[in-house]
């Protein structure tokens, strides 16, 4: 087992962190104020492993885990889970498949093994393969009545070269097309020790835990995934066809990863834009204009590249005004951001991370994902000290650099948008 690793800072926070020799990386945060413990489970089983045409499969494979494993039947794990008062969920990232779960801090002891059944020795019964397939196509259909997921999701698949951009959570014919052997296929090649992230927080024994850990987990060998071959992205404007009296709108372009010290400037500066009912965007383009019922911006990473995002919900007669004007005011940041703006978005951010810390499970989620990205884990104070350093002329000049070019634009709705060619070139 590797050398195990203490820090502690003067906000009385306790990050520990150590990696087992099969791979997994254990992390902890210990947050004395909290009578609960959360823990993450993060195994490198996610959707970027699909494959072509088979879109979904590791969201299938995520559902079919949690109905059997060890000696316990999919409804003996959820008896289980609740009757220890564990809130359970699952879920499928583009690079993971996690299982999660928060409780009071005595109850981990009964949780823990039955995590580690579900990730060592899911049955992947027959008896459960045509439910587990209903339940995600359920959801997919659900997905395809909301327009706005579906042009946030043509968007995706725009701007990322493949298979980064497709949606984790399926497409209905690929779906439609896979079955039980794929799936079982897929657990044996990608549910595997390296990679793998297991993330806790709250009132926790570190030590103990560890113990626990390499016991459960310390004699699970297996060789690491095959690696993801990236390819091309997709064409920068596209129209999807809809008989509405809605047009949504969808916005990217090139931004630096979460990994990148830049990343801050460039979640600073997409606040100013659109981050809330302040923002540049709600207040020109709703609130000023009426043009639409919804409009924002946001920032999307992903562990090697990562993008600023805008969407709009508005109709279809001020659809095309609508995308003007969002394109005006995208254009118009650079040179005109003011100190006001920038005090907002730092108190906001600040407030968030603060307010995190009274969260086990958001903890538990945060310190997996910044390993994730970064290989190792910030504490809040380093964090709140990067937003500190944030200025007006640090923005300013991240944005005179890397200005919003190379746009993707999705329109759902009946007619296609006039897209200036010289912002998609």
């Amino acid at each position: 087992m590797g050398q195990s690793i203490q820090r502690r800072q003067p906000v009385k926070q306790t990050i520990f962190s150590t990696t087992l020799n099969n791979g997994i990386v254990l992390l902890g945060e210990e947050l004395p104020g909290l009578e609960s413990v959360a823990i993450a489970f993060h195994t490198p089983a996610g959707a970027v492993h699909d494959g072509p045409g088979r879109c979904g499969l590791a969201t299938l494979s995520g559902e079919m885990m949690l109905r059997g494993a060890g000696d316990r039947s999919s409804r003996q794990i959820v008896d289980s889970l609740e009757g220890a008062g564990v809130q359970w969920a699952q879920s499928v990232s583009m690079s993971h498949a996690s299982f999660a779960g928060a409780m009071v801090a005595r109850q981990l002891p009964i949780a823990l093994p039955i995590y580690a059944d579900i990730l060592r020795r899911p049955l992947l019964p027959d008896d459960q393969w045509e439910p587990a397939r209903q339940m995600v196509l359920q959801n997919l259909a659900g997905t395809e009545d909301d327009p706005a997921h579906r042009a946030m999701s043509a968007l995706r698949q725009l701007h990322y070269p493949s298979p980064w951009g497709m949606p984790s959570e399926g497409i209905t014919a690929e779906v439609e097309g896979i079955g039980l052997e794929d799936v079982r296929a897929f657990v044996s090649a990608n549910v595997r020790p390296r990679g793998t992230i297991i993330a806790i927080a709250g009132r926790i024994h570190w030590d103990a835990f560890v113990q626990s850990m390499e016991h459960l987990f310390g004699d699970w060998n297996a060789g690491a995934t095959q690696p993801v071959v990236t390819g091309q992205r997709g064409p920068h404007v596209r129209h999807v066809q809809h008989d509405s009296q809605q047009t949504h709108i969808a916005l990217a372009w090139p931004a630096p990863p979460y990994r990148s010290d830049e990343s801050y400037e460039a979640t600073a500066a997409l606040a100013v834009l659109g981050g809330g009912s302040s923002s540049r965007l709600f207040s020109e383009v709703r609130e000023r204009r009426g043009l639409c019922y919804s409009v924002s911006a946001g920032y999307h990473t992903l562990r090697d590249c990562a993008a600023a995002v805008c969407y709009s919900g508005t109709s279809a007669a001020r659809a095309q005004e609508t995308l003007d004007v969002m394109l005006t005011e995208i254009r118009r940041l650079p040179g005109t951001l003011e100190q006001a703006e920038l005090d907002r978005v730092k108190a906001r951010a600040k407030s968030a991370l603060v307010m995190q810390q009274e969260s086990s499970a958001a903890r538990a989620g945060g310190i997996a994902r910044q390993w994730y990205h970064l290989g190792k884990v910030r504490s809040l104070a380093e964090e709140l000290a990067r937003y500190d350093r944030l200025s007006v002329a640090s923005i300013e000049a991240w944005l005179a650099n890397h200005p919003p070019q190379e746009l993707s634009v999705v329109s759902l709705g009946r007619e296609p948008l006039e897209v200036p060619h010289e912002i998609s070139a």
